[in-house]
């Protein structure tokens, strides 16, 4: 995937779409992908970074650790419709609605590719996938036999290492180790906010494969360890108090770890399975004024069908089982002296199937359901309908609809605080979030030279739990909305000569909130944090063999707040890189971030009054390999 050119691109397979291997130009959805050379170009640091390359997605930085990232919609600290994947696993957490970006991290040049699906993928991947899918792909260990090193310094600072090595006539393997401290946001006055990051991971891979390639095993396993300072809410805060204190420092320490297996079986060229596992667990402790350590643990089971009947059809299916376990323990306060009920179990068994038809020469037609038991509702069905058309040799329409749903998180059971006890509801007390959704895309290329992609799309959401946006308080009472989006992505790709490349992207989106419940009071009032409008442009040139310039601009357009502190007035960034490549094995490169602007705020998080501020930032970054 490294400088691909359009037809290449355009052409190279990915899975994120329907779980089989398919060809870019042949999926039926609003799909992207980064290659290792956009990370490599992009300057980022983290995972979250390298997604703001992404059409239609919006990723802002809420604090010097936290991320809020989601595709049409509903974003959030925790975005509760987007199912985030690394190698197959879910990235999901079961005590929030979404992903801890902060805990997931790799040396991102062990990433081949991040496949990003907008849109629902709830028919092969389940619930949650709702409104997107990122699939984070890392590369086999026999495309990492080679030593790196990467070290980068100056607003921020870190180092990765990574080993790799064959054993036997087709085993390889990798370890890797990883450091980072990010410095602290500013607050709404510019004064420093007292919220620094510093992570350190590690972890390996194998890859396995038997003679006739036939049997592959795959098995990869990390372990993670972060302190970060965040802003601390006491329980009951006023208004007043968010406003004259805001910035009081609450310690929290994240650690767990992860293994996973894989057993991919070619039987024959018409069939092929695969079996995984997974183990993930992470303790989030809180040493603030309301101290307290969150447990949880996914236990995962998966496996894969595919085969082809005849000529036209070819039939996917499997089967997934996965347990999830929540414990809270309060570490004795005035705040809170128990929570009721104080652990979570949440059992859930799915079944899936798909039939990829080629109707003809020019159509394709692909349709299926995933089926889903667990503890909250009982069961879910989530089907989806999905047409391509070959209408050229370059040209592609495709059109779906599709049913996704979002289950349950632990925060979503939240029912009331009494003195000195949060209680919480049982699962099968709530109903899932719903989305009804249409689309329609069109993708163009021509050669090497030209890409143009477009999608539009019109959801229809059913009983979201949004959260009070006021949220600075244990009270969780939540307002069931509907809702409905209409949006139109776009993306076009031009490379005029081979040492110059351009991309311009833009998406609009329009959201409609209606309430289920009349609330007087104003801190019962909801809002979003979505633009309707974002745009990107980025630039990369090839200056020499030897050096390389990469600019890089993004607009976002205003969200209102509930309160007029909340807003996020709308923000330009500018980021440049440039690079030198004295040889193959070492790159020497500058990265600025925000070159434009001193500092801004991105999202609000739902907690302090006051949206920290991203600041300029310059660092100097070295990667040698060995």
């Amino acid at each position: 995937m490294d400088k691909l050119s359009i037809e290449e691109l355009m052409s190279s397979k990915v899975i994120s779409a329907t779980r089989t291997e398919q060809q870019l130009t042949d999926t039926a959805a609003a799909a992207y992908v980064i290659s290792q050379d956009d990370i490599r170009r992009s300057g980022a640091t983290t995972i979250p970074e390298a997604l703001r390359m992404v059409p239609g997605l919006h990723v802002a930085r809420i604090s010097s650790s936290k991320w809020a990232i989601s595709a049409r919609g509903f974003n959030g600290l925790f975005a509760d419709k987007l199912l985030v994947l690394m190698d197959g696993r879910s990235l999901y957490s079961p005590m929030h609605k979404g992903v801890y970006w902060e805990v997931q991290d790799r040396v991102l040049d062990d990433i081949e590719r991040i496949e990003v699906i907008r849109g629902p993928g709830a028919s092969v991947w389940g619930a949650n996938a709702a409104n997107g899918v990122i699939n984070i792909i890392t590369k086999h260990s026999a495309d990492t036999k080679e030593g790196r090193v990467t070290v980068f310094g100056g607003d921020k600072y870190g180092a990765g290492l990574r080993k790799g090595w064959q054993f036997a006539d087709q085993g390889y393997a990798r370890v890797y180790g990883k450091f980072l401290r990010d410095e602290s946001f500013a607050n709404r006055i510019g004064n420093d906010a007292n919220e620094e990051w510093t992570s350190g991971r590690g972890g390996f891979r194998l890859d396995w494969a038997n003679s006739d390639g036939k049997h592959a095993l795959m098995a990869q396993g990390d372990m993670h360890y972060g302190v970060y300072d965040e802003n601390d809410v006491k329980i009951n805060s006023s208004r007043d108090d968010l406003i004259n204190n805001p910035y009081n420092k609450n310690r929290v320490v994240k650690k767990g770890g992860n293994i996973m297996a894989r057993w991919n079986y070619n039987q024959s060229l018409a069939s092929r399975m695969s079996a995984q596992f997974f183990f993930d667990a992470l303790e989030v402790k809180e040493s603030g004024s309301n101290p307290a350590i969150i447990n949880s643990k996914v236990v995962d089971f998966d496996f894969q069908h595919v085969l082809a009947l005849n000529e036209a059809h070819e039939l996917t299916w499997g089967m997934n089982y996965r347990l999830s376990l929540v414990q809270l323990k309060p570490l004795d306060t005035d705040e809170v002296k128990d929570y009721f009920p104080n652990s979570f179990q949440n059992n859930r068994f799915s079944i899936f199937f798909q039939d990829k038809w080629r109707w003809n020469d020019e159509v394709e037609i692909t349709f299926g359901s995933k089926f889903e038991h667990h503890n909250n509702n009982n069961f879910e069905y989530e089907p989806s309908l999905r047409v391509l058309w070959k209408a050229a040799n370059q040209q592609r329409v495709w059109t779906g609809v599709s049913r996704a749903v979002r289950l349950p998180a632990v925060t979503d059971l939240i029912t009331e605080q009494t003195t000195n006890i949060v209680k919480f509801k049982q699962y099968e007390n709530l109903t899932s979030d719903e989305v009804i959704s249409y689309e329609l895309g069109y993708r163009y290329w021509n050669s090497d030279k030209f890409s143009f992609d477009v999608a539009a799309y019109y959801n229809q959401n059913n009983n979201n739990l949004v959260a009070n946006i006021n949220f600075i308080q244990w009270y969780p009472d939540r307002t069931i909305k509907k809702s409905s989006t209409l949006g139109l992505e776009a993306t076009v790709v031009w490379h005029p000569v081979d040492w110059v490349r351009f991309q311009f992207s833009s998406s609009f989106m329009d959201l409609d909130i209606k309430s289920k419940q009349k609330r007087d009071d104003l801190s019962f009032e909801t809002t979003t944090q979505d633009p309707r409008f974002l745009a990107a442009f980025r630039g990369s040139f090839d200056i020499t063999p030897m050096v390389e310039l990469d600019l890089w601009l993004r607009y976002a357009d205003a969200v209102s707040g509930v309160f007029a502190e909340q807003a996020i007035p709308s923000y330009v960034t500018v980021d440049a890189r440039l690079a030198w490549k004295p040889n193959k094995n070492l790159e020497l490169a500058f990265i600025a971030n925000n070159l434009n602007d001193s500092q801004h705020p991105e999202f609000y998080d739902g907690v302090a009054i006051n949206p920290l501020q991203a600041e300029r930032m310059f660092w100097l970054q070295g990667n040698l390999k060995y």
